[in-house]
């Protein structure tokens, strides 16, 4: 089992990543290789189709995720028209976002729709949001938050190998 997560932070290295390095930790718990990526250094995607599962994360900017993760999301193929390749179709998939303060967790939705209707990617319910205060003085998550952080990754690994075994799901494709 290989999973990826995906930076969308323009600047890289912050609290988004501390964030999706702790969900990686809950996945290595689970048995999985893991690797994190920048988005903006995705630049050929055709690596991507050797993962089973991918942990999408972004903090908020205007109430949606962050240009680096828009800019991959536009270039990333979903086997339509002639692409050859979906990396993300039908996989698992499970979203992180930071923010400033709570009132921006609804932005999980917009990239969730996003993942789940555009991609046909099976998103795991119900993403992770971190606001400031989900963070210590240090930087790194606070206890209740990295214990679901990596309840987050344990699930996303539970998840890709449920639908090893479910081949209907795993070949749900996009409409249009």
């Amino acid at each position: 089992m290989r999973v990826a997560a995906v930076d969308g932070s323009p600047a890289g290295g912050g609290k988004t990543a501390a964030t999706l390095s702790v969900v990686l930790a809950g996945a290595a718990d689970a048995g999985a290789t893991t690797e994190l990526h920048r988005a903006e250094e995705l630049t050929d995607t055709a690596g991507l189709e050797a993962f089973d599962a991918f942990v999408f994360g972004s903090p908020v900017y205007r109430a949606s995720y962050a240009t680096p993760m828009k800019d991959l999301l536009d270039r990333l193929p979903r086997g339509m028209w002639g692409e050859q390749a979906a990396p993300v179709t039908g996989r698992a998939a499970a979203i992180v976002m930071t923010g400033a303060s709570w009132h921006h967790f609804l932005a999980l939705d917009d990239l969730r729709n996003v993942l789940s209707a555009f991609f046909a990617a099976q998103v795991l319910s119900p993403g992770l949001y971190v606001p400031r205060e989900g963070f210590g003085e240090d930087g790194e998550l606070v206890a209740d938050v990295a214990a679901r952080a990596r309840a987050t990754g344990r699930a996303l690994v539970e998840l890709a190998q449920a639908l090893e075994t479910a081949p209907t799901v795993r070949a749900m494709r996009p409409q249009a």
